[in-house]
């Protein structure tokens, strides 16, 4: 059999005053290809939108929270592309690998600080990491 699915879904709405007056949780579940599930809840005031596997484990988690939106992905590789930018803006960025960690730039490569800049290269052996810095010309201070 082939075609598009097309599932039906009918969800009961309630104002704002009913829904704050509600303790009860509700759900709703749309059952996607390969085995994976959509489903819409509303627990302790919050909204949470979630995809799950075949097997039950969260892929992706849009829990929506009187701060805002938190986005949450749990998957094998995470592509992200974009043809003019992808720009990030927060108080804190982290980003961390337990195997390698690489920047790469066809053009200019900058980057800036106004407290400073923090370069190491930790090894288990004192004085054993290595930093290494390649160019026509290097300017130190």
């Amino acid at each position: 059999m082939s075609g598009n699915r097309k599932e039906k879904v009918t969800v009961q709405t309630q104002t704002l005053e009913e829904a704050e007056h509600t303790e009860t949780e509700t759900s709703r579940d749309v059952y996607l290809r390969e085995g994976r599930t959509l489903s819409v809840t509303t627990e302790g005031g919050e909204d949470l939108v979630e995809i799950r596997s075949a097997s039950g484990l969260v892929e992706v988690r849009i829990k929506l929270t009187e701060e805002g939106p938190v986005l949450q992905i749990e998957a094998a590789r995470l592509q992200l592309k974009a043809s003019e930018a992808v720009e990030i803006e927060s108080k804190h960025v982290a980003i961390r690998a337990t195997e390698t960690a690489t920047i790469a730039s066809e053009g200019k490569l900058a980057l800036t600080a106004k407290t400073g800049i923090k370069v190491e290269a930790e090894s288990e052996q004192e004085g054993e990491g290595e930093v290494r810095v390649k160019g026509k010309m290097i300017y130190l201070n």
